[in-house]
């Protein structure tokens, strides 16, 4: 059986497969160096020379061209249950059917399950066709329509996200991770995502507790990931239906593959994978000005750089060059081995 492994970014999800001994295809954004060392696939970027903001339907097209049996999908085709739905009128999906995908990523219903389980949920709002202006403002300047959007209330905390297995009616959490957003060390703007370590926090039993709600509310299945804030109490603020980004940081502490552990789960089978071994992080390094990548082939040596760009390519002020791994003896101390890796990158970028 052949996978096609679908998501802006599927080198991560692609190793673990293959390190299964699964044959896999891939459509995806960045088609980096390291995905396609291990895999055939298609990257829209490299294929169709579109942006970051590429139509979703780009996935469906550049499949056409592949063969494949079952689809498992990632970020962010969550969002777009339209081209779930087309996939799975053709193909399998290994993961969340298109109607719990729908379900669980309707803020609402999320809203409601928390109200009806005690569990915190930021006040948000929707439907409301505002505008959002400076409080010092003339001309029009700075004025933008908000209607696509929703108004969330910031929640002051620390980000964390739970991963976790579910077999639609029971959950096992298989860790809970630090979410890195916003840190300058790696460029990164104020709430982007940058990376996580794992493992963290300490109320793992109300974070249990929360995945087997959703679990049995939703009927969620395979690999899932909870993300939340720690403020004066712990926010829900949202649910992720498919494998998260901490997949290969979460396997190298636990030593697991998170590959077949999801596919056992959506048959059903719900595996304890024990407790961590190692402190393990990632972060993604971002580019903090427009620049042109060096000869890339030899960050496929080092063991500790993934997503490798390719040679001499251009990447822009703000996009993601690469992902840097390291291990710690805790949390401190793997994300400063983090940041001397991002270091050491930047430095050979700028040569």
């Amino acid at each position: 059986m052949k996978y096609l492994l679908c998501g802006l970014s599927t080198r991560c999800i692609a190793e673990s497969a293959v390190n299964a001994g699964r044959e896999v295809v891939s459509v995806d954004f960045f088609g980096d160096l390291d995905l396609m060392k291990i895999c055939q696939g298609v990257s829209l970027k490299r294929k169709y020379g579109v942006g970051l903001d590429f139509s979703p339907f780009l996935f469906l097209r550049a499949s056409r061209g592949l063969v494949y049996d079952v689809v498992v999908y990632g970020a962010p085709l969550e969002n777009y249950p339209g081209i779930l739905e087309l996939f799975a009128q053709q193909y399998a999906l290994v993961g969340n059917s298109v109607d719990v995908v729908k379900n669980v990523r309707d803020w609402r219903n999320v809203y409601t399950f928390c109200k009806r389980n005690g569990i915190l949920y930021p006040e948000t709002l929707d439907g409301l066709d505002y505008v959002v202006k400076p409080k010092k403002s003339g001309g029009g300047v700075g004025i933008q329509r908000v209607s696509r959007y929703v108004i969330q209330k910031f929640i002051e905390g620390r980000h964390f996200s739970a991963s976790f297995l579910g077999d639609g009616e029971k959950s096992v959490v298989v860790s809970v991770n630090e979410q890195l957003i916003g840190k300058k060390e790696f460029g990164a703007r104020k709430f982007w995502y940058c990376g996580n370590v794992t493992p963290v926090f300490s109320d793992d039993e109300r974070i249990e507790e929360i995945c087997e709600k959703l679990v049995k509310e939703f009927g969620l299945r395979g690999s899932c990931g909870m993300d939340f804030v720690v403020g004066d109490d712990i926010y829900l603020m949202e649910v992720n239906p498919r494998p998260q980004a901490t997949l290969e940081i979460v396997e190298r502490s636990l030593n697991i593959n998170m590959f077949v552990l999801h596919e056992h789960a959506c048959n059903r089978i719900l595996e304890n994978p024990g407790n961590a071994k190692k402190t393990w992080g990632k972060a993604i390094l971002y580019a903090e000005e427009d620049a042109i990548m060096p000869d890339t082939r030899t960050w496929l040596n080092y063991g500790w750089v993934k997503d490798v760009p390719h040679s001499f390519e251009r990447i822009k002020k703000g996009e993601p060059v690469c992902t840097v791994i390291a291990d710690g003896s805790d949390r401190d101390d793997c994300v400063s081995h983090l940041v001397k890796r991002a270091e050491s990158i930047k430095l050979e970028i700028k040569r």
